[in-house]
Protein backbone atom coordinates (compact mmCIF):
# COMPACT_ATOMS: atom_id res chain seq x y z
CA UNK A 1 0.00 0.00 0.00
CA UNK A 2 0.76 3.66 -0.34
CA UNK A 3 2.63 5.21 2.58
CA UNK A 4 0.45 7.99 4.47
CA UNK A 5 3.06 10.03 3.90
CA UNK A 6 3.62 9.66 -0.49
CA UNK A 7 2.02 12.15 -2.65
CA UNK A 8 1.99 10.75 -6.55
CA UNK A 9 2.27 13.73 -8.98
CA UNK A 10 0.70 11.69 -12.27
CA UNK A 11 2.03 14.06 -15.36
CA UNK A 12 0.59 13.25 -18.58
CA UNK A 13 3.00 14.19 -21.34
CA UNK A 14 1.18 14.09 -25.53
CA UNK A 15 1.58 14.20 -28.92
CA UNK A 16 1.58 12.80 -32.62
CA UNK A 17 3.94 9.64 -32.86
CA UNK A 18 7.32 11.47 -33.35
CA UNK A 19 6.50 15.00 -31.74
CA UNK A 20 9.57 13.64 -29.66
CA UNK A 21 7.20 13.31 -26.37
CA UNK A 22 9.16 10.19 -25.57
CA UNK A 23 13.01 11.83 -26.14
CA UNK A 24 11.19 14.68 -23.61
CA UNK A 25 9.58 12.25 -21.39
CA UNK A 26 12.66 10.09 -21.32
CA UNK A 27 15.31 13.60 -20.62
CA UNK A 28 12.82 14.70 -17.40
CA UNK A 29 12.67 10.99 -15.64
CA UNK A 30 16.22 10.91 -15.77
CA UNK A 31 16.34 14.50 -14.45
CA UNK A 32 13.81 14.07 -11.77
CA UNK A 33 14.42 12.43 -8.67
CA UNK A 34 12.11 9.60 -7.59
CA UNK A 35 10.46 9.68 -10.61
CA UNK A 36 9.25 7.02 -12.83
CA UNK A 37 8.27 6.77 -16.65
CA UNK A 38 5.27 5.33 -18.17
CA UNK A 39 4.88 4.70 -21.86
CA UNK A 40 1.36 4.29 -23.45
CA UNK A 41 2.93 2.05 -25.56
CA UNK A 42 2.53 -1.06 -23.03
CA UNK A 43 -0.92 -0.79 -23.03
CA UNK A 44 -1.52 -1.32 -26.63
CA UNK A 45 -3.57 -4.48 -27.33
CA UNK A 46 -2.28 -8.24 -28.34
CA UNK A 47 -0.96 -8.35 -32.12
CA UNK A 48 -4.09 -10.95 -32.41
CA UNK A 49 -6.46 -8.27 -31.20
CA UNK A 50 -5.56 -5.03 -32.96
CA UNK A 51 -8.57 -3.70 -35.21
CA UNK A 52 -8.28 -4.82 -39.00
CA UNK A 53 -8.34 -1.76 -41.43
CA UNK A 54 -11.10 -2.72 -43.82
CA UNK A 55 -10.20 0.02 -46.39
CA UNK A 56 -6.32 -0.89 -46.52
CA UNK A 57 -6.93 -4.43 -44.72
CA UNK A 58 -4.14 -3.90 -42.74
CA UNK A 59 -3.83 -3.66 -38.90
CA UNK A 60 -4.36 -0.46 -37.44
CA UNK A 61 -2.24 0.71 -34.18
CA UNK A 62 -3.49 3.94 -34.60
CA UNK A 63 -7.29 3.65 -33.73
CA UNK A 64 -8.16 4.11 -30.18
CA UNK A 65 -9.42 0.49 -29.92
CA UNK A 66 -5.95 -0.62 -30.58
CA UNK A 67 -5.05 0.37 -26.66
CA UNK A 68 -6.45 -1.23 -23.76
CA UNK A 69 -7.95 2.04 -22.17
CA UNK A 70 -9.63 -0.09 -19.40
CA UNK A 71 -6.18 -1.40 -18.50
CA UNK A 72 -4.56 1.41 -18.95
CA UNK A 73 -6.91 3.75 -16.27
CA UNK A 74 -6.61 1.15 -13.86
CA UNK A 75 -3.28 1.33 -13.93
CA UNK A 76 -2.77 4.94 -13.71
CA UNK A 77 -5.66 4.66 -10.82
CA UNK A 78 -3.98 2.39 -8.51
CA UNK A 79 -0.88 4.60 -9.26
CA UNK A 80 -2.11 7.13 -7.68
CA UNK A 81 -3.69 4.80 -5.09
CA UNK A 82 -0.53 3.21 -4.21
CA UNK A 83 2.43 4.55 -6.23
CA UNK A 84 2.99 1.14 -7.58
CA UNK A 85 2.98 -0.25 -11.44
CA UNK A 86 1.21 -3.21 -11.59
CA UNK A 87 1.88 -3.58 -15.65
CA UNK A 88 5.43 -4.81 -17.08
CA UNK A 89 6.90 -2.18 -19.03
CA UNK A 90 8.94 -3.92 -22.07
CA UNK A 91 9.10 -0.18 -23.58
CA UNK A 92 11.56 1.85 -21.38
CA UNK A 93 14.24 -0.19 -22.61
CA UNK A 94 13.28 0.21 -26.08
CA UNK A 95 13.65 3.95 -26.12
CA UNK A 96 16.74 5.37 -27.54
CA UNK A 97 19.25 7.34 -24.66
CA UNK A 98 18.62 10.48 -25.64
CA UNK A 99 21.90 11.78 -23.92
CA UNK A 100 23.41 9.51 -26.81
CA UNK A 101 21.41 11.38 -29.11
CA UNK A 102 22.15 14.95 -27.87
CA UNK A 103 24.85 16.61 -26.50
CA UNK A 104 23.14 18.37 -23.77
CA UNK A 105 25.67 20.60 -21.82
CA UNK A 106 26.72 19.48 -18.29
CA UNK A 107 25.96 22.54 -16.65
CA UNK A 108 22.64 22.90 -18.25
CA UNK A 109 21.59 19.37 -17.14
CA UNK A 110 23.20 19.38 -13.89
CA UNK A 111 21.13 23.18 -13.34
CA UNK A 112 17.67 21.83 -14.63
CA UNK A 113 17.83 18.93 -12.53
CA UNK A 114 18.78 20.90 -9.41
CA UNK A 115 16.08 23.00 -10.23
CA UNK A 116 13.71 20.15 -10.54
CA UNK A 117 14.47 18.88 -7.49
CA UNK A 118 14.28 21.73 -5.43
CA UNK A 119 10.87 22.33 -6.02
CA UNK A 120 9.97 18.91 -5.46
CA UNK A 121 12.16 19.10 -1.95
CA UNK A 122 10.21 22.92 -1.08
CA UNK A 123 6.58 21.08 -1.81
CA UNK A 124 7.13 17.69 0.77
CA UNK A 125 8.67 20.26 3.24
CA UNK A 126 5.44 22.36 3.16
CA UNK A 127 3.19 19.22 2.43
CA UNK A 128 5.29 17.17 4.81
CA UNK A 129 5.02 13.53 2.57
CA UNK A 130 7.03 12.23 -0.07
CA UNK A 131 6.59 13.18 -3.60
CA UNK A 132 6.42 10.43 -6.57
CA UNK A 133 6.48 11.84 -9.74
CA UNK A 134 5.44 9.58 -12.27
CA UNK A 135 5.32 10.88 -16.36
CA UNK A 136 3.25 8.95 -18.79
CA UNK A 137 3.78 10.09 -22.32
CA UNK A 138 1.80 8.53 -24.84
CA UNK A 139 0.01 9.24 -28.31
CA UNK A 140 -3.37 9.39 -27.31
CA UNK A 141 -3.74 10.47 -23.31
CA UNK A 142 -6.55 12.95 -24.13
CA UNK A 143 -8.82 11.66 -26.21
CA UNK A 144 -10.81 9.64 -23.27
CA UNK A 145 -12.20 12.94 -20.54
CA UNK A 146 -12.38 10.15 -17.81
CA UNK A 147 -8.74 9.68 -18.14
CA UNK A 148 -7.55 13.10 -19.58
CA UNK A 149 -8.67 14.29 -15.88
CA UNK A 150 -6.52 11.85 -13.89
CA UNK A 151 -3.33 13.84 -14.96
CA UNK A 152 -2.23 16.15 -12.21
CA UNK A 153 -0.34 18.11 -14.66
CA UNK A 154 -0.82 17.77 -18.81
CA UNK A 155 1.41 18.59 -20.93
CA UNK A 156 0.87 18.37 -25.15
CA UNK A 157 3.72 18.44 -27.88
CA UNK A 158 2.79 19.63 -31.03
CA UNK A 159 4.62 19.31 -34.29
CA UNK A 160 4.31 19.96 -38.25
CA UNK A 161 2.44 17.34 -40.34
CA UNK A 162 6.05 18.00 -42.38
CA UNK A 163 8.08 17.46 -39.26
CA UNK A 164 5.49 14.72 -38.32
CA UNK A 165 6.36 12.48 -41.30
CA UNK A 166 10.05 13.26 -41.82
CA UNK A 167 10.57 11.75 -38.40
CA UNK A 168 8.33 9.04 -38.73
CA UNK A 169 10.04 8.20 -42.28
CA UNK A 170 13.53 7.87 -40.42
CA UNK A 171 12.22 5.37 -38.38
CA UNK A 172 13.02 1.10 -39.13
CA UNK A 173 9.47 -0.18 -37.34
CA UNK A 174 7.96 -0.71 -33.65
CA UNK A 175 7.94 -3.28 -31.04
CA UNK A 176 4.70 -4.93 -30.61
CA UNK A 177 3.71 -7.07 -27.48
CA UNK A 178 4.42 -10.37 -29.93
CA UNK A 179 6.39 -8.81 -32.78
CA UNK A 180 7.91 -5.78 -34.78
CA UNK A 181 5.45 -3.51 -36.42
CA UNK A 182 7.28 -1.82 -39.91
CA UNK A 183 4.74 1.03 -41.98
CA UNK A 184 3.57 0.85 -45.31
CA UNK A 185 4.17 3.51 -47.67
CA UNK A 186 0.72 5.26 -46.93
CA UNK A 187 0.80 4.39 -43.11
CA UNK A 188 1.51 7.84 -41.84
CA UNK A 189 -0.68 9.76 -44.33
CA UNK A 190 -3.70 7.17 -43.82
CA UNK A 191 -3.68 6.32 -39.89
CA UNK A 192 -0.74 8.16 -37.87
CA UNK A 193 -1.85 11.43 -38.81
CA UNK A 194 -5.58 11.16 -39.60
CA UNK A 195 -6.15 9.73 -36.20
CA UNK A 196 -3.86 12.27 -34.13
CA UNK A 197 -6.26 15.03 -36.16
CA UNK A 198 -9.43 13.09 -35.49
CA UNK A 199 -8.72 12.62 -31.73
CA UNK A 200 -6.98 15.92 -31.29
CA UNK A 201 -8.85 18.52 -32.99
CA UNK A 202 -11.32 19.33 -30.14
CA UNK A 203 -8.44 20.87 -28.23
CA UNK A 204 -7.63 23.63 -31.25
CA UNK A 205 -8.97 26.41 -32.28
CA UNK A 206 -11.56 25.94 -35.63
CA UNK A 207 -9.99 22.11 -35.29
CA UNK A 208 -6.82 23.02 -36.47
CA UNK A 209 -3.75 20.84 -35.05
CA UNK A 210 -1.63 22.28 -37.47
CA UNK A 211 -2.43 25.87 -36.46
CA UNK A 212 -0.89 25.47 -32.76
CA UNK A 213 -3.79 27.28 -31.23
CA UNK A 214 -5.48 25.76 -28.52
CA UNK A 215 -9.32 26.90 -27.29
CA UNK A 216 -9.26 29.17 -25.03
CA UNK A 217 -10.82 26.33 -22.22
CA UNK A 218 -7.64 24.42 -22.67
CA UNK A 219 -4.98 27.03 -22.38
CA UNK A 220 -5.00 26.88 -18.83
CA UNK A 221 -4.66 23.66 -17.96
CA UNK A 222 -2.59 22.00 -20.70
CA UNK A 223 0.69 23.44 -21.43
CA UNK A 224 1.81 23.35 -25.02
CA UNK A 225 5.16 23.08 -26.55
CA UNK A 226 5.99 23.34 -30.83
CA UNK A 227 8.53 20.75 -31.39
CA UNK A 228 9.72 21.03 -35.07
CA UNK A 229 13.42 20.63 -36.27
CA UNK A 230 14.80 23.42 -35.86
CA UNK A 231 13.70 23.48 -31.97
CA UNK A 232 16.36 22.82 -29.15
CA UNK A 233 16.20 20.59 -26.92
CA UNK A 234 17.09 22.64 -24.44
CA UNK A 235 14.27 24.56 -25.14
CA UNK A 236 11.93 21.08 -24.71
CA UNK A 237 13.52 20.34 -21.15
CA UNK A 238 13.61 23.68 -19.80
CA UNK A 239 9.47 23.88 -20.90
CA UNK A 240 8.77 20.56 -18.74
CA UNK A 241 10.71 22.25 -15.86
CA UNK A 242 8.68 25.49 -16.00
CA UNK A 243 5.41 23.31 -16.75
CA UNK A 244 6.09 21.57 -13.43
CA UNK A 245 7.44 24.34 -11.39
CA UNK A 246 3.78 26.44 -12.32
CA UNK A 247 2.12 23.86 -11.23
CA UNK A 248 3.49 22.41 -8.31
CA UNK A 249 3.89 26.27 -6.51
Amino acid sequence: MKASNQKVILIGLGGCSSSGKSTIAKIANSLITNSVLIHQDDFFKHDNEIPINSKYNIQDWDTPDAIDFDLFKQELISIKKDGKIKTELIHNDNVEDPFKKFSLPYGFINSISSKFNKIIEAQQTTSKCELKIVIVEGFMLYNDPNIAKLFDISLLVRSSYNTLKERRAGRPGYQTLDSYWVDPPYYFDEFVYKSYADTHSYLFINSDVESGMLKPEFKDTIFLFDNNNDTKIEDAVSWIFDAVAKSLN
